[in-house]
């Protein structure tokens, strides 16, 4: 097996920032979240085929001043977001409850958190008013499992951007390894969980330029459990990797700086030991183009 210093510096020397979601074998009535209208008046999906059909996106919104850039809630005030790719003053979301597109403004405020002891890439905003009941916005729960192994294989749903809005494509997690971004230097700053990319196989899908910020979710007992925000990508030897900010490590420094959150399982919180910068990378086995 390769050792894991070597991993990692395959991975760094192929790192670009994350920025449109491609999906093999893309189409509309599967992949998009909206069927027509977004940003201004945007009508749902509701074909029977699309990926996020039954579940709740309304806690996804965008920046309306940029309107590739996503951002998820995790309660009715916070939202995540990647450090490098910093939000707006506004955050739009489409209430059904209301039937149209609301809009609130971003607090000054930012959290932000540590690994290794240097800035991650993984970042928190608050919004300046907490949002209305009224309008019916989700906040999503973070997926805290036992051990990072029970992470691996699990089914994704990457949500992204594309030339008619927001989108969502599939993918299974079968990487975990922490990553020098965005700081510069020697030492990884970030830790994060990934997707390989394989172009043959329908349905697969990537990060692209402006997907940064965007979450990752895992379908958890009928909903949508929050997982990551897109952070970079990259290739270890001839296979594509999107890898996202993890956000279960940094559930003890959102506590400690206040952040209101809740997870699932109810509860676990477990301990990754992670040493230094030595990376971490497992890989589920699966067919790829030779």
């Amino acid at each position: 097996m390769t050792p894991a210093w070597k991993i990692t510096v395959a991975l760094l020397l192929a790192v670009t920032t994350a920025r449109a979601l491609t999906i093999v074998g893309y189409d509309a009535a599967t992949n998009d979240r909206f069927a027509s209208g977004y940003p201004l008046s945007p009508v749902e999906n509701v074909s029977a085929s699309f990926l996020g059909s039954g579940y709740d996106l309304s806690g996804v919104g965008w920046n309306p001043a940029n309107t590739s850039q996503s951002f998820a809630m995790i309660s009715d005030e916070f939202f995540v977001y990647s450090t490098h790719y910093s939000p707006g003053s506004q955050i739009s979301f489409y209430s059904a409850a209301q039937g149209s597109v609301v809009t609130y403004g971003v607090d000054a405020t930012t959290y932000h958190f540590t690994y290794n002891g240097e800035i991650s890439d993984f970042a928190i905003g608050r919004l300046s008013s907490a949002l209305n009941p009224a309008d019916g916005i989700a906040a999503y729960e973070i997926l805290d499992l036992s051990t990072i192994e029970s992470y691996l294989g699990l089914p994704v749903l990457l949500y992204g951007h594309g030339a008619n809005g927001p989108r969502l494509g599939a993918n299974v997690i079968d990487a975990y390894a922490d990553y020098n971004f965005p700081n510069g230097g020697t030492t990884s700053d970030s830790y994060g969980i990934g997707y390989s990319y394989v172009s043959g196989q329908n349905g697969e899908s990537k990060f692209e330029s402006g997907d940064s910020g965007s979450p990752t979710f895992v379908p958890w007992n009928g909903r949508l459990a929050l997982l990551g925000t897109h952070s970079v990508i990259g290739t270890l030897g001839d296979v594509e990797y999107s890898i996202d900010n993890f956000i279960p490590i940094y559930l003890d420094q959102m506590t400690t700086q206040g952040i209101e959150f809740a997870v699932v399982p109810e509860p676990s919180r477990f301990v990754l030991l992670l040493t230094g910068a030595c990376a971490l990378l497992r890989r589920r086995h699966r067919a790829r183009r030779e």
